[in-house]
């Protein structure tokens, strides 16, 4: 109640009453700054970059109203999952359990777990409408740098409480689309006692004024910190400090600390920002090679769809070679081939760009954005060298294209992963690997007859699909170097989830993707 009261004086301008309370600096600042307000430009609000397909909200719990953590953006009739995805799990169990999981494996396994966090699926036994499972599928769409999906996801739910506000809000300022959650912090200011989101919102909203005296009573009685203080006055006023060494970033570095610093363009930490963060430098107005650096790590945690990074390679003429302008040019060159139409270019482009992109893990975003392309070319002898690159990059796609199978040279891998991908009939080799073995065990064998199998059937049984797909994904999580026995395992409780299209997938990436450290 204190902290709204205060919001609210703040908003009618009367300062006098507790400015004798505030900071020194604040003051002077404050008082001087009133007197001649300095230009504070207000930022165009951003599109998103992926508009997701939002299913109409059908599950229902009875005849009480829809829980927040039953909506979601994809339907059972779309996921293929159950509409009781978690049976009778407690809610705090299902968040935990979300919470905790990492987004590892193949990016077909990362896919499927992207799925999970967006199904619409019926609330826990012990639900009471405050979003807790809702709110942890949000958040590790935050974390793996979704945010236009789990804008998507918790925009569909009002904000009841102060935490899904402050998802919303967190979600809001990364993506510079702040209108919606300033307009529910200014209809019901107690929805959040952090007065640095009141003085953001009241700034961007045009009220300047208002955001610097909201800004001077919060210093005035500790309600922000001196470290925040300092940066929201940048914020407002950043004429104010130049010249002035910049101030050290706080580690770690929340998402306001983050916000405020970009909009005053402070130089980041080194090292690699945190994914959420990359949001911004895959903008139109980002440059080039902080696009393509962005949205490679998001392609490869499967966070941004594989034709936004292409159309980013397309975007201009490299600047250097190797590294993101080496693949840069590797597209370039290639795009150029297939539009002369001369076979030995096009074989020469296709080695190439095969070998720079497996170096990179982004292997299976060249297979999506060329398939179509390379389904259609008919082989010749030209095309010798890009015989298995083609082959490997269709099947990691589901495509195929007999003209270039017929006479190729297959290793036990490649011959099991086109069988696979045209649906033949899967046999043993006694002489192949037992990695091989396993994945066809898993995909059409015999009932594994370990306890780790019987324990995730047993989770089917019972109706907890998701814990025993998540359950598979681990198993899966090492690629190529987990074990065969959890390989089999996962692979064989995913078909029995009804997630065989998936299977097959993971199946063929885990035998064709190259191992990265």
């Amino acid at each position: 109640m204190r902290l709204f009261l205060l919001a609210f004086i703040s908003t009618l301008g009367l300062a006098s009453a507790v400015s004798a309370q505030a900071p020194l600096s604040a003051i002077e600042w404050l008082s001087e700054s009133i007197k001649d307000p300095p230009k504070f430009e207000i930022p165009a609000e951003t599109a998103p970059l992926v508009e997701p397909l939002i299913q109409g909200i059908s599950i229902k719990k009875g005849l009480t109203p829809v829980s927040p953590d039953a909506i979601g953006l994809l339907s059972p009739s779309i996921t293929g999952f159950s509409a009781a995805l978690w049976g009778d799990m407690l809610a705090g169990d299902i968040a935990e359990l979300l919470t905790d999981f990492p987004n590892e494996g193949t990016p077909e396994a990362r896919s499927l777990f992207r799925r999970i966090l967006l199904a619409q699926a019926n609330p826990a036994p012990n639900d009471i409408q405050n979003g807790l499972v809702l709110q942890a599928r949000a958040a590790r769409l935050l974390d793996i740098g979704a945010l236009d999906a789990a804008e998507a996801l918790i925009g569909l739910s009002p904000a009841t409480n102060s935490s899904i506000f402050q998802q919303k809000f967190d979600i809001a300022i990364l993506t510079n689309r702040t209108t919606k959650v300033c307009g529910i912090l200014k209809a019901m200011p107690a929805i959040s006692d952090d007065l640095s989101a009141r003085v953001f919102c009241l700034a961007r909203g045009g009220n300047w004024i208002a955001a610097a005296i909201t800004l001077s009573l919060g210093a005035g009685i500790d309600a922000i910190d001196p470290d925040r203080e300092e940066m929201l006055i940048r914020f407002l006023d950043p004429e104010l400090f130049e010249g002035a060494p910049d101030p050290t970033a706080p580690d770690p570095m929340g998402i306001m600390d983050f916000v405020l610093r970009e909009s005053v363009l402070l130089l980041r930490p080194a090292g690699l920002m945190p994914l959420p963060y990359l949001y911004r430098d895959i903008g139109p107005r980002a440059p080039l090679r902080a696009k393509l650096e962005a949205s490679e790590r998001l392609v490869i945690a499967g966070s941004l769809p594989s034709n936004l990074l292409f159309a980013a390679y397309r975007e201009g003429k490299p600047a250097s070679s190797g590294g993101v302008w080496g693949r840069a040019n590797s597209v370039q060159i290639l795009d150029e081939a297939l539009n002369d139409g001369i076979d030995e270019y096009i074989s020469r482009a296709i080695t190439d760009i095969y070998n720079e992109f497996s170096d990179a893990g982004l292997l299976n975003a060249l297979a999506e954005e060329y398939a179509d392309k390379f389904t259609a070319l008919e082989y010749t002898p030209s095309y010798a060298d890009a015989n298995l690159p083609v082959l490997d990059l269709l099947h990691l796609a589901n495509a195929s294209n007999i003209s270039w199978s017929n006479g190729a040279v297959f290793d036990e891998s490649r011959r099991l992963a086109l069988s696979i991908v045209t649906q033949a009939p899967l046999i043993i080799d006694p002489a192949g690997s037992a990695m091989q073995q396993s994945i066809i065990n898993g995909l059409n064998g015999p009932l594994p007859e370990s306890q780790t199998a019987l324990r995730l059937l047993k989770l089917l049984e019972i109706n907890q699909q998701g814990q025993a797909i998540l359950a598979s994904l681990r198993l899966l999580s090492g690629g190529s170097l987990a074990d065969p026995e959890g390989v089999r395992t996962g692979l064989y409780v995913l078909v029995a989830a009804g997630q065989s299209a998936a299977a097959r997938r993971i199946a063929v990436q885990i035998l064709l993707l190259p191992v990265r450290g």
